[in-house]
């Protein structure tokens, strides 16, 4: 539907120059002649066809074509769809409409009385729109805040861009351009692919009508009543601000003069070229559309929210501001009606005015507010000494004259009266929506009307009387949360700023564990507000590791041991858990650590101490061989320790291999003294050599004999031929516990200090006490056959131990 919306063919064809040229110079004397009919239903497009009929699409989408007969509308045909109507718009060949609905849009034939497309959607669609090609153009004001290119109900991929305040008012111009009009006063205008082209910003109002009025011309209304003039080239503007200052629902063409209807009835002639206004009327409800005729007389339609009147403007002969329809007295410009039929004038400023002209009954007005003081007529002054006051329709005893004495804020409000902070709550605790702080103006409408909601979300801040246990925003400061149900600080929206993850339940968690199989361990940190948090660490109890959530420095077990990945020396196997483990199954690491795990010494002196600091292993060990040279300790660095233990390693391997050559030199000797007493005599297995020498057997069980002389060689000048001792006649045998003992033998032996390379510990000598002589313990073991001959108990628990270490134990 392009520029007129309405009559104006009818006009150019029908209307004669003179009347057009009137229309143009000065307007007609025309008046309000009332309504003339009614609708039970809401209307959302009134246009009027080339033969004069008018098409209506009601609040339901219930497509009608209707003769106005008299101002009264008669159905010829309707269709039916059923649905919750936005908006509707008829093609510029006045063949098509379309209706969009909450459910999508549907395109009715008028000539076949049929529905040729039907688009759905799952959002609202706000308006509807053919473009130069005839693709429809479907407008979501909010939502998707786009208008979206469709061509045989199916989407073409073109859109405009996302207008991020929503969309007031649409409008596709004649060469394709998309005009729209956003929240932000602003208006957008896309070329025919939806490329954002320019903004226009020269509105300071939110724009709620968009129409192009003709090749080049754009008018936009706003909700304060201004009107805007765009020059579609240039994108000049012209501003108009209408005197009514209510917002802008239609806009057309009538003759050559602009038409501009608005709430609550107001209806606008405006000239088009110099862009002034020429005269307001008021009509009934919001102005839809109008329908004119040859004579200048005016059908204008307006609607609300459950109900649409036509309401007619007629010829006014007398110029008394009354239509010669309804003037009682049309030759006389001071009376126009004698509504109760008395013979006078209900112009109370007239010729023999009636002070009651529509009341038989009344007569008389004392306040001179218009309303009889005679209480048993009719229409009686309910405040007869108020002359701001008369009338009372919702009967609480206030004035409906808002601005008097005593007057009702809310006169349709029987149970609210005064609103004392202008916040169009009332004050009425027990009315209807009242005002939770009354003496606050404030704008909160979900928990309690008219409290201040300084985050805007509709619930209010809470204070000392209201609380969020009351139903007050639990958080105040954020846009997009109200409720918080355990009180925990996180709001209990899941779409919201920091949403509670776990509502149901107080906690101070701020983070879990999520499950994430690309991980290297499985998991992935993920924010987590709100749940119970017991040990305070940050991580939802639920998701730490067993045994985790119970210490506040843990949260993660990677080997399941029950220690912590924080305090597990190797997290990554359930068999070490502390140093110790690690050292204990580990031997072969000489670390300090490990070193003192393993040494039984250090680990007693560690469990003995109380409450002293334990020294590391190398100064604990240090400690002792600093005790153990008195007060003068070695300060030896374990470098230069290192060092001397591995020189003292080689020198212990050079000592033993010196006493292994020994060994074999020795055993060497052996086998020849052998030689020399037995004569080289092979001893049987069942025998002992030794055993028979002590019976006095010696070689009875011997085979061989002396096969060489040379073994004696070394002995030649020692040969005694004395009778054999027995072993014991060269000891100096004593009895008793006063027998002295031994003298005690001495070995020259190399100091620790001189193997490693140390300088040698040097410990002042003491004189040596006399060795005491005691009994020994016990006596040495017995060799197999029992005491050596010649030997007594006594010598042998004395001097066993020689004889043993002499002879052997065979």
């Amino acid at each position: 539907m392009k520029r007129a919306y309405t009559v104006v063919t009818i006009l150019i064809l029908c209307l004669q120059s003179a009347t057009i040229g009137l229309a143009s110079a000065e307007l007609p004397n025309i008046t309000d002649a009332g309504e003339t009919d009614e609708l039970d239903r809401s209307l959302v497009l009134w246009s009027v066809l080339d033969d004069g009929k008018i098409l209506t699409v009601d609040a339901y989408g219930n497509v009608s074509i209707n003769a106005l007969n008299n101002g009264v509308l008669s159905a010829q045909w309707t269709l039916f769809l059923e649905v919750d109507a936005q908006k509707a718009r008829l093609d510029e060949a006045k063949e098509l409409v379309a209706v969009a609905h909450q459910g999508g849009a549907y395109v009715v034939q008028l000539s076949t009385e049929s529905i040729t497309e039907n688009i759905t959607l799952p959002d609202p669609v706000n308006d509807v729109e053919w473009d130069h090609q005839g693709d429809l153009w479907i407008a979501q004001y909010a939502g998707k805040r786009k208008a979206e290119e469709y061509s045989e109900s199916t989407a073409t991929g073109f859109g405009s861009t996302t207008i991020s305040s929503g969309i007031s008012a649409f409008e596709i111009l004649t060469d394709g351009r998309l005009a729209i009009a956003s929240y932000d006063k602003n208006i957008y205008i896309h070329d025919n692919g939806g490329t954002l082209l320019n903004t226009i910003t020269d509105s300071t109002g939110i724009i709620s009508s968009l129409v192009e009025t003709s090749n080049g011309t754009l008018l936009a209304g706003t909700t304060g009543g201004t009107v805007y003039k765009f020059d579609t080239d240039s994108w000049n503007v012209d501003t108009l601000n209408l005197p009514h200052t209510k917002q802008v629902t239609y806009m057309g063409v009538y003759g050559d003069m602009f038409v501009i209807g608005a709430k609550q009835g107001q209806f606008s002639l405006v000239n088009s070229s110099e862009f002034t206004e020429l005269e307001t009327y008021v009509g009934t409800g919001d102005v839809v559309g109008f329908k004119g005729t040859f004579s200048g007389q005016l059908y204008i339609a307006g609607t609300s929210p459950t109900s649409s009147a036509i309401r007619f403007y007629d010829l006014d002969s007398d110029m008394d501001g009354v239509n010669d329809l309804n003037d009682d007295f049309p030759n006389d410009s001071t009376q126009s009606s004698d509504a109760d039929g008395d013979g006078y004038g209900d112009n109370v400023n007239g010729y023999n005015p009636d002070s009651f002209p529509s009341d038989a009954t009344q007569w008389e007005d004392a306040d001179g507010d218009g309303y009889g003081d005679n209480p048993i007529g009719t229409n009686p002054d309910l405040f007869p000494n108020n002359a701001d006051q008369w009338s009372d329709l919702d009967g609480d005893g206030y004035g409906d004259n808002t601005n008097g004495q005593d007057g009702d804020v809310f006169p349709d409000e029987a149970t609210q009266w005064s609103d004392s902070d202008l916040d169009s709550y009332g004050d009425n605790p027990e009315g209807f929506r009242p005002d939770g702080c009354p003496t606050v103006n404030g704008f909160s409408t979900a928990d309690r009307f008219g409290c201040p909601d300084g985050d805007f979300d509709g619930y209010s801040d809470p204070d000392t009387e209201w609380t969020a246990i009351d139903g007050a925003d639990a958080l105040p400061s954020q846009e997009s949360q109200w409720e918080d149900q355990d009180g925990d600080g996180y709001g209990d929206n899941a779409d919201g700023e920091i949403p509670d993850t776990c509502p149901w339940e107080f906690g101070t968690s701020t983070k879990a564990w999520e499950i994430d199989t690309d991980s290297a361990i499985g998991y992935v940190e993920t924010p987590s507000f709100g749940c119970l948090d017991v040990d305070g660490d940050g991580w939802v109890d639920r998701t730490e590791s067993p045994l985790m959530d119970q210490d506040p420095n843990e949260h993660y077990d990677g080997d399941g041991d029950g220690v912590g990945s924080n305090a597990d020396y190797d997290d990554t196997s359930p068999n070490i858990a502390t140093e110790q483990d690690y050292c204990l199954n580990n031997k072969n690491d000489t670390s300090e650590g490990c070193t003192g795990w393993n040494n039984p010494a250090y680990q007693a002196y560690k469990n003995g101490l109380v409450n002293e600091t334990a020294l590391g292993f190398y100064a604990w060990n240090a400690s002792l061989q600093d005790d153990a040279s008195g007060d003068s300790p070695l300060n030896v660095d374990e470098d230069t320790l290192n060092q001397v233990i591995q020189v003292g390693l080689v020198v212990f391997g050079g000592l033993t291999a010196v006493i292994l050559l020994v060994a074999f030199l020795v055993n060497k000797r052996k086998q020849t003294s052998t030689k020399k007493v037995y004569g080289g005599v092979t001893v049987s297995q069942s025998t002992n050599a030794s055993k028979e020498a002590l019976e006095g057997k010696g070689g009875m069980s011997a085979d061989g004999g002396i096969i060489s002389d040379d073994i004696w060689d070394d002995d030649v000048k020692q040969l005694d031929f004395q009778p054999e001792k027995n072993g014991f006649d060269d000891m100096e045998l004593k009895d008793g516990a006063n027998v002295a003992e031994p003298g005690s033998m001495t070995y020259d032996e190399e100091s620790i200090e001189s193997i490693a390379g140390m300088p040698s510990q040097v410990t002042p000598s003491e004189p040596e006490a006399a060795p005491e002589a005691t009994i020994p313990d016990e006596a040495p073991p017995l060799p197999e056959g029992g005491l050596p001959d010649g030997w007594t108990a006594d010598q042998w628990r004395w001097y066993g131990h020689e004889w043993l270490a002499k002879y052997g134990n065979n």
